[in-house]
C-alpha cells in the first residue's frame, strides 16, 4: 500500500506550469481514429504527474474510454477536469492510467482552456512502486523527474523536426 505522503513527500518544491491556450475557430471534425487534428489539439497523454484544467463553456475536449473510443468531456461551470499524466501511471505501475485526450472543434467559436501541469520536486527519484514494501522497492528502472520530463520533452521536439 502507498503511504498517504508518499507523494507529498516527494512535492515540496513541486515543478508547475500554468498555459492559457487559445483554440481559434474551424469547422474540420476529424474521424474517430484521428491521431491529429488539425482543428485543435491532436490525441495525447500529459507528460508529468497530473493536470487540472479549467475549461470554458466551448467544449472540445474528448477522452479516450477503455474501449477506445473518444467521448465528450463536457465543460461543467465551476469544476475542473483532473489528467493523470504520464508520469503517476508510470510511478504507479499502471495503477492509475495516463488520460488519452484531444481537442477537437466542431463549431465556429474560440475555444479557450486553462490547464495547470503538476510535477514532483525536479530531484524526486521516480521509479515504480510494486508490492507493500514500497520504502525498500529497488529497481533499475527509476530517473529523477526532470529527467523524466527532458526526454519526453525531447522526445516531442525531435518528432516535431520531422
Amino acid at each position: 500500500m502507498i503511504p498517504d505522503d508518499y507523494f507529498i513527500a516527494r512535492s515540496r518544491n513541486p515543478m508547475c506550469t500554468l498555459r492559457l491556450l487559445h483554440y481559434p475557430p474551424n469547422n474540420h471534425v476529424p474521424s474517430a481514429d484521428s491521431i491529429k487534428s488539425p482543428s485543435g489539439c491532436g490525441a495525447h497523454t500529459d507528460y508529468g504527474l497530473f493536470t487540472i484544467l479549467q475549461q470554458d463553456s466551448i467544449g472540445g475536449l474528448q477522452v479516450r474510454n477503455r474501449s477506445n473510443a473518444w467521448i465528450d468531456a463536457h465543460p461543467l461551470p465551476g469544476s475542473f477536469v483532473i489528467n493523470v499524466g504520464d508520469m503517476l501511471s508510470w510511478w504507479t505501475g499502471g495503477e492509475y492510467a495516463s488520460t488519452v485526450h484531444r481537442v477537437i472543434k466542431r463549431n465556429g467559436n474560440h475555444r479557450y482552456s486553462v490547464p495547470f501541469f503538476f510535477n514532483p520536486d525536479y530531484d524526486a527519484v521516480v521509479k515504480r512502486i510494486r508490492g507493500e514494501d514500497v520504502e525498500h522497492d529497488e529497481g533499475e528502472d527509476y530517473h529523477t523527474a526532470i529527467e523524466v520530463l527532458r526526454e519526453r520533452y525531447s522526445g516531442t521536439f525531435q518528432a516535431a523536426k520531422k
